[in-house]
């Protein structure tokens, strides 16, 4: 008897709930539950229906291992942690960066309109990867037995694969690095004169103030008034 699902996070809890299932048995699963949650526009279902595009492994191999040209704005996805949550932060999907919050903390990758990423790249499956994140373990990316593949760092994964800071990933023809936050700095407060100065909008029009020197000035003025 098959399990009814009615949305994307019933969808992500239970494959949350089955981290240890091999990559074919995910996909499959996933393929039965996705025919009840098709909620995709007609111009999406052109998009995401029509058939993968077959990658040139060869070549493919070729591109994944050469130096990487840095590009005007690099495409990345991080995930930051704060406590027991975590969220991912990408400009995959927009020209601006974007805040990706899950309550399960497992964001799906495919040209679905109903995955968390959701790409419009021919090359990339509908039901392509999974990114979650383990709670004292750390971030995880899964391919779904995708036809095209993913690959982390150059080489292919087979299986469930930790991800580190700067990997970077290919999955169909989309190329971005993941980055991995979970320390925090926090800074000493300025002094409220320091402060007051900086958000004046004549003394930064003005001529150039050395911080240093301001700072200094500041300090002096507070002891000389003590």
């Amino acid at each position: 008897m098959k399990q009814a699902f009615y949305s994307p996070d019933d969808r992500h809890s239970a494959i949350s709930a089955t981290p240890n299932q091999s990559p074919d048995a995910l996909a499959s699963f996933w393929e039965e539950l996705e025919e009840q949650l098709d909620e995709e526009t007609p111009e999406e279902q052109q998009i995401a229906k029509s058939p993968t595009l077959t990658i040139d492994f060869e070549e493919a191999k070729s591109e994944i291992e050469s130096p990487v040209t840095p590009e005007a704005k690099p495409r990345y996805i991080q995930g930051v942690v704060s406590g027991n949550q975590a969220w991912l932060i990408t400009n995959l999907l927009r020209s601006e960066s974007i805040c990706l919050k899950q309550s399960q903390m497992v964001w799906t990758i495919g040209r679905n309109r109903s995955a968390a990423l959701p790409l419009q790249d021919r090359k990339l499956s509908r039901r392509h990867a999974v990114i979650l994140y383990t709670p004292n373990e750390g971030f995880y990316f899964v391919d779904l037995n995708s036809m095209n593949g993913s690959y982390i760092n150059g080489t292919r994964v087979q299986q469930r694969q930790r991800l580190h800071d700067g990997d970077c990933l290919c999955v169909g023809s989309t190329r971005f690095f993941f980055f991995f936050s979970r320390q925090e700095r926090v800074s000493e407060a300025l002094h409220p004169e320091v402060l007051a100065r900086l958000n004046d909008v004549e003394a930064r029009n003005g001529a150039f103030t050395d911080f240093s020197e301001l700072n200094e000035e500041i300090s002096f003025n507070v002891h000389r008034d003590n």
